[in-house]
């Protein structure tokens, strides 16, 4: 089986499939011509498949600030299989007006060094690029000597070629409250960051279930096998993530935070909305945040680093968590004595 065509080739090749046919190209058409669809359509038998990852470039497009214009056919209005595509050049060019200042480029940089190492480096090398190639006066010679803002989760590497030729990989993976990390063997769908954190979106072989997998938690080097995966399982990562979030919704935590406090600065652009869109005060002052929580035991932890700063209200078990935790901590370094005070 060939190797999957990564996603970011698919999308320029699709773009550039798009510009360079101004009367539009329908959807047949580009499904088995645009490199990233060709090598899987099949002239006879379903491309429902290959037809929803299309839908979903379209909107990865549009999420880029990209439209793609749809032309009915004037033979057959309303056909959508003679429904053409196309993006208008002039919505690609680059703005003549637009220019980056000294602060500007600065940051620029330091973003695409942010990503220098792991699977994204390809990424950032190809975006500095295109906006040297847009006239933004971005020199990539100058991005050596910008400063290391650290590094991606080591798993992610070969995680993501894994996931790029559809092989399955194995690793250990530590629970919360096991001393002994287990054995998984998955098929690696798509790498998704949430709250700050890597997360890979898999499927379980040996359980059978789809699976969310924290990069920090793997112990061991991921080898990537010489076993292969059905493509399709790729098409179930969206909903996946979407059950993912759906349980942060539900998994909220009430906190007391100190105002103009770290916790307040880097808990508050994570809070839900109040009825007012304003974070309301206690009668002590302190601010009161209800906060999405992906992992009560990572952010219990996360918790605890704040000190005083902040307390849990609710839910109790999370409020037993972070208790625990700072006990275990007094028992380390103060004694049994500052652990009961």
């Amino acid at each position: 089986m060939p190797g999957r065509v990564p996603g970011e080739q698919r999308i320029f090749s699709l773009v550039l499939a798009l510009v360079v046919s101004p009367e539009g190209v329908t959807k047949r058409d580009l499904l088995s011509s645009v490199y990233g669809y060709a090598e899987r359509f099949r002239a006879e038998g379903s491309s429902t498949a290959l037809e929803r990852q299309f839908e979903r470039d379209k909107e990865q497009l549009r999420a880029l600030g990209i439209q793609v214009e749809t032309m009915d056919s004037p033979l057959e209005p309303g056909n959508n299989q003679l429904t053409r595509y196309r993006i208008a050049k002039e919505r690609l060019e680059f703005p003549a007006g637009l220019r980056f200042d000294e602060r500007e480029l600065m940051m620029l940089r330091l973003a695409a060094l942010a990503w220098r190492e792991g699977s994204l480096s390809a990424e950032a090398r190809r975006a500095a690029m295109k906006l040297e190639a847009l006239g933004a006066g971005l020199d990539v010679r100058q991005l050596g000597v910008a400063p290391s803002l650290g590094s991606i989760e080591p798993a992610a590497a070969p995680l993501q070629r894994a996931i790029d030729a559809d092989r399955v990989v194995r690793f250990a993976y530590r629970l919360p409250g096991r001393e002994d990390p287990l054995e998984r063997r998955v098929a690696p769908l798509r790498l998704h960051r949430a709250d700050g954190r890597w997360h890979l979106i898999g499927r379980d072989l040996e359980r059978d279930a789809d699976r969310v997998f924290l990069l920090e938690r793997i112990t061991s080097a991921v080898r990537v096998s010489g076993e292969s995966f059905d493509p399709g399982l790729h098409a179930r990562a969206d909903a996946v993530v979407d059950e993912m979030l759906g349980l942060r919704e539900e998994r909220r935590a009430h906190l007391r935070v100190e105002p103009g406090s770290t916790a307040e600065a880097r808990l508050a652009s994570r809070k839900e909305p109040a009825d007012d869109g304003a974070a309301p005060a206690s009668e002590d002052g302190a601010v009161e945040l209800v906060v999405g929580v992906l992992d009560a035991h990572l952010f219990s932890e996360e918790l605890m680093g704040y000190g005083a700063e902040v307390a849990v209200a609710a839910p109790e078990a999370l409020r037993a968590l972070v208790t625990d935790g700072l006990r275990r901590v007094a028992r380390q370094h103060g004694g049994r004595e500052a652990a009961d005070a």
